[in-house]
């Protein structure tokens, strides 16, 4: 019997895209927000840029440049207003050495002028509107995006209904359906579930080794000169500089950023979040590695800075996919040639988490790829990545169990 409904925990990019291409697929979604607000955590920063990081002929890159052009093409068909979404384009900048060689490689590559190109300093120069001082990799369909105001319109499909301040603590499988449990004293069932909601997926899987670890990020807001504002692209190095594109009481500012700390802490610590000046300064010191000049020129110009704790698997790969029953799998555990489709899958339940700084480029192929395996259909990667995308690949690993930690269950 086909799925009818679904529910999501988590309202951020995450949570939103897996709603939506659930909704897409014909399903009735319900999306459950512990907060007050969908993306007010790590998915509610002033700006989120989009954009592929390459390397070579590898897995990571086949998967970056999927997920970018997945998420580039579902943005542009959602007719977001201009003051929300921006294919300005990115300047990958060649620093040092390391850089320098990375882009050249990409170059070579082969991939088409539409999705990037190698371009020299001076044409960098033209292309961002500021003097550039490194040759570059150039991508002409890269963007800035309002994440809050992209979430909101992600959730405002007419399958999608959406309950705030509903803290999730336990999920059940009752008959053919799951129960989902909340502090708010609510029991909701569904066909499909989806847990989406970052670091806070330990709790509701506490027999599945995850290993991801929360990871502090502060950005920085820089008001923007005359001369700044000139610039045309996102510009990036270590960190990146957007083009004075954010506006608050209507003076245009430059998001900078980011800084990656991970915490050990614990995560709901108010300490944790408070914006700090030595990380303004780590924001800086990568502006300079973009520019000397537009350091000099913005350096004293931090109005503001948001901090927020990213979630990351040890591995930098996202968990997305079907979930397997961890307790019957330790119990029973299967041998190593085993056919992946005996393994105690959980039929219905899936996880969509662990993308790091990169979740609004590959959130959204992940949610495709969940609602193609619950409509047991045609997936959007190859068998390959989606193995590698395995939410229960670290169990599986630490039961020696390699060669099935990169599988997914077979169309039925």
């Amino acid at each position: 019997m086909a799925a009818k409904h679904a529910i999501v925990i988590g309202g951020g990019i995450a949570g939103c895209s897996t709603a939506y291409a659930l909704a897409q697929h014909g399903l009735k979604v319900t999306l459950l927000e512990r907060n007050a607000d969908i993306a007010g955590e790590a998915s509610g920063n002033p700006l989120a840029m989009l954009y592929p990081r390459l390397s070579s002929h590898d897995a990571g890159s086949e998967f970056a440049l999927a997920a970018y052009l997945h998420s580039l093409q579902l943005y542009q068909s959602l007719g977001l207003p201009a003051a929300d979404f921006d294919c300005c384009g990115m300047l990958q900048l060649g620093f040092n050495p390391k850089e320098s060689a990375r882009i050249r490689k990409v170059a070579a590559q082969g991939h088409a002028g539409s999705i990037v190109r190698y371009v020299d300093r001076i044409q960098a120069s033209e292309l961002a509107g500021v003097n550039i001082e490194h040759d570059a990799l150039y991508f002409p369909g890269a963007a800035w995006i309002n994440p809050q105001q992209l979430c909101r319109h992600l959730v405002q499909h007419e399958n999608i209904s959406v309950v705030t301040n509903e803290n999730v603590f336990d999920i059940r499988k009752a008959y053919d359906l799951f129960e989902v449990l909340s502090n708010q004293n609510s029991v909701r069932t569904a066909d499909i579930v989806v847990i989406a909601n970052a670091n806070n997926a330990r709790l509701l899987c506490p027999d599945l080794p995850l290993s991801m670890q929360a990871v502090r990020g502060q950005v920085s807001l820089v008001s923007a000169t005359d001369s700044s504002s000139s610039l045309q692209k996102i510009v990036c190095s270590d960190g990146y500089l957007s083009p004075a594109a954010y506006r608050k009481h209507t003076a245009p500012l430059h998001c900078l950023g980011a800084t990656f700390s991970n915490i050990a802490a614990d995560e709901n610590a108010q300490s944790t979040l408070m914006v700090e000046n030595q990380d303004h300064q780590a924001n800086l010191d990568k502006l300079h590695n973009i520019s000397g000049a537009l350091y000099t020129e913005l350096k004293h110009n931090v109005v503001d800075g948001r901090v927020s704790l990213r979630c990351t698997a040890m591995d930098y790969w996202p968990l997305a996919g079907q979930l397997l029953d961890a307790g019957k799998l330790k119990n029973a555990p299967p041998r190593a040639g085993a056919d992946v489709n005996s393994l105690p899958w959980l039929h219905g339940l899936y996880m969509n988490i662990a993308h790091g700084s990169k979740g609004f480029t590959t959130a959204p192929l992940c949610a495709e790829l969940i609602a193609c395996m619950a409509g047991n259909q045609a997936l959007p990667v190859s068998d390959m990545i989606a193995g590698m995308l395995n939410p229960n690949r670290f169990q599986l690993k630490q039961m020696g169990l390699k060669r099935l930690a990169k599988m997914v269950p077979a169309l039925s």
